[in-house]
């Protein structure tokens, strides 16, 4: 029985921990960067992405080339989401930015791309545990509310013993 606690007690310090480090190193798209490695949930469908898959994606914006299928942030109408689309021309903006052009004559900018379709990986059904840790609410409800009542508790325990000590 105490070795099941233990085991919860480390599992549970392990979620928060990576939870955590998620969240520091988010860009604006609430998505991890971790170098030039890029790691997003899919919240959608498309025909080479599944919704709830995990990808982790090399972001190498130097070696996009025309014609490379291309995974990139598309935030039509405020909303963000995940596309894929053809490289149709690439310029070089300065040295470290790359502008694309893509379908209809479209400007992308490299701050939107994830990576080449060639270098992504995905994890099934890793992106919706990723997406709800890596929010607001979940994080809160899953790693501080937990927390705050676990340290209420002790103080409720240990109150008395705490006063008695002050005397």
């Amino acid at each position: 029985m105490r070795i099941a606690k233990y085991i919860g007690i480390i599992c549970y310090t392990v979620l928060v921990l990576v939870a955590t480090f998620f969240l520091f190193t988010c860009n604006q798209f609430s998505d991890s960067v971790i170098g030039d490695t890029m790691i997003v949930g899919i919240t959608e469908n498309s025909e080479e992405l599944k919704a709830g898959n995990l990808i982790v994606s090399k972001k190498d914006i130097s070696s996009i080339q025309k014609g490379d299928e291309i995974i990139y942030y598309n935030t039509k109408n405020g909303k963000r989401k995940i596309d894929v689309t053809k490289v149709e021309d690439v310029m070089k903006t300065n040295e470290k930015e790359y502008t694309y052009v893509i379908q209809d004559g479209l400007f992308l900018s490299s701050e939107y791309l994830i990576g080449n379709i060639k270098d992504v990986r995905q994890i099934p059904m890793l992106g919706y545990p990723y997406r709800v840790l890596t929010s607001q609410l979940g994080y809160f409800l899953i790693v501080m509310l937990p927390i705050m009542i676990a340290f209420i508790i002790l103080v409720r325990k240990y109150r008395k013993s705490l006063s008695y000590a002050k005397n």
